[in-house]
């Protein structure tokens, strides 16, 4: 219920944006109200790991639940448009919580089998909540109110905190000394913001703020590195990079997200601007990616036991690899069918090998030390996805106005990038004659396709990386966790002895 809820909050309010905007106004900041939100999440994730390592997970998914709950009722009554981006804020410390710390608890309390068996379940509430998200928010908006996409996280925040209150039990003692890297934790926070920053919102500034910006980032990012080579208790261990297994899963979780997040976010647009479709239809597209990411997710996960993840991983990357090579293919032509076939392969290898290596890094780590890692890897798929969205971007808009700015005698005048609305949206599509409809269709597929040229080459990095997945035999592996499993017993047994 909690990953749920988190998964839901960005495609609940993307649906009620527009009406949040002639409620509140503030349109010219209207990007911030997701900015925000992906800004505190993002730096917060390994925070959250960290914590519920040190502490324990029932502190951490608490004060995650709580800060999420508080700030859905905060930005719930929000009376203008900047104390709603604060109260987002809020939002985002909370959300950052909920995944890691909510997959490290499956990681106590399951065995590989059960994991293998279970991690399907939790993976697949993002593609229900990419599905039913924009149906609940526009039912919300229109039948009550904005607010309610807001307030719609309060009953089922609670019930998650009372559920989790008394059906878990922590599995492991607190740490009898706890030191926590407050330094490391301000230098990657401020690294990260400044980053983030230029990701997220480079376009809105000069080319000189926006190396400043980097260059401040790199030398917070220096700083970290230093601090985090000489603490006792580092937010985020050095040593993870040393283990195969979890150096290739953070690595090619980096990669994956920048080439599916950035294509999902702009497949819709295509799908309205080429193809001729109202925004609810649009959404649609995503459909037969989702669906098929959540089935191969579930029967690859039952497979690990029988395969191991190497050669699961490799057929997911060969899926993706055709899925992201026929995008390159897209034109005026292209039907919604097509792209339903285009989109269905991603999907099946997003589903074998996302979850599939998220469970091979946890394997590959101490119970201890499981907080911290699935937050590291999360944490840097967050910063892929990023990463993927802020390029595919840039690089559309570059070829868009290049391919606008050609135009000449009528066409002249759809040289600026703002006239392309017209071909977007329905109710001005019909206004355009046949010729300057034509033209802007052929100009905004022509750009994405080469966008998605960049989300191929991605995705050959990522597929190149897969090729060092450690491989080995899949009983064994669950015969390995066994032992680790009964020697943390043995010793928690020991110390309680003593």
């Amino acid at each position: 219920m909690a990953l749920l809820m988190a998964s839901l909050e960005n495609t609940i309010v993307g649906t009620a944006m527009p009406t949040v905007i002639a409620s509140l106004g503030g349109i010219e900041i209207y990007s911030w109200v997701f900015a925000a939100y992906i800004l505190a999440s993002t730096v917060m994730t390994p925070i959250w790991g960290k914590t519920a390592d040190l502490i324990g997970r029932r502190p951490a998914m608490f004060g995650g639940l709580a800060l999420f709950i508080i700030g859905s009722a905060l930005s719930g009554a929000a009376h203008s448009m900047p104390q709603l981006i604060a109260f987002r804020v809020v939002q985002g410390l909370g959300a950052a919580a909920l995944f890691p710390v909510g997959v490290t608890i499956i990681g106590d309390l399951l065995t590989l089998e059960q994991r293998a068996k279970m991690m399907p379940l939790f993976s697949g509430m993002w593609g229900l909540a990419s599905l039913i998200g924009p149906l609940i928010g526009g039912i919300l908006t229109e039948q009550l109110s904005w607010r309610w996409c807001f307030y719609i996280i309060l009953p089922a925040g609670l019930l998650s905190l009372a559920l989790i209150w008394w059906g878990y039990s922590e599995k492991y003692e607190r740490r009898s000394k706890i030191i926590f890297d407050y330094a490391g934790t301000f230098t990657l926070a401020v690294a990260l913001v400044l980053l983030l920053l230029v990701i997220e919102r480079g376009a809105e500034f000069s080319w000189i703020i926006n190396l400043t910006l980097l260059a401040v980032s790199a030398a917070f990012t220096f700083w970290f590195i230093r601090v985090e080579q000489s603490h006792p208790e580092p937010l985020l261990p050095l040593k993870l990079f040393r283990i195969p297994l979890v150096s290739i899963t953070i690595v090619h979780g980096f990669f994956v997200m920048m080439a599916l997040i950035g294509a999902m976010s702009f497949l819709p647009l295509f799908v309205q601007g080429v193809i001729g479709t109202s925004a609810a239809e649009a959404g649609r597209v995503l459909t037969p990616l989702i669906f098929p990411w959540v089935l191969a997710s579930i029967i690859g996960s039952r497979l690990i036991l029988k395969f191991g993840y190497r050669p699961l991983a490799l057929i997911g990357m060969a899926s993706m690899l055709a899925g992201s090579a026929l995008l390159t293919r897209i034109s005026i032509e292209t039907t919604r069918f097509q792209l339903s076939v285009d989109v269905a392969l991603i999907g099946v290898g997003g589903g074998l090998t996302v979850a599939t290596l998220m469970l091979a890094a946890q394997h590959a780590v101490p119970r201890a030390e499981m907080g911290v890692t699935t937050a590291a890897v999360q944490f840097f798929r967050s910063i892929g996805a990023a990463f993927g969205t802020g390029a595919i971007g840039a690089i559309m808009n570059w070829s868009l106005h290049k391919s606008l700015t050609g135009a000449t005698g009528e066409l002249a005048r759809f040289a600026n990038q703002n006239e392309l609305t017209a071909i977007v949206r329905p109710e001005t599509r019909t206004s355009l004659s046949p010729v300057a409809a034509r033209f802007l269709q052929q100009s905004l597929a022509g750009s994405l396709r080469t966008a998605f040229f960049f989300v191929l080459g991605t995705i050959i990095v990522t597929s190149i990386i897969s090729l060092f997945i450690p491989g080995g035999d899949a009983h064994q592996l669950a015969h390995e966790e066994h032992q680790a499993n009964k020697l943390d017993e043995d010793v928690n047994t020991a110390v309680a002895e003593i």
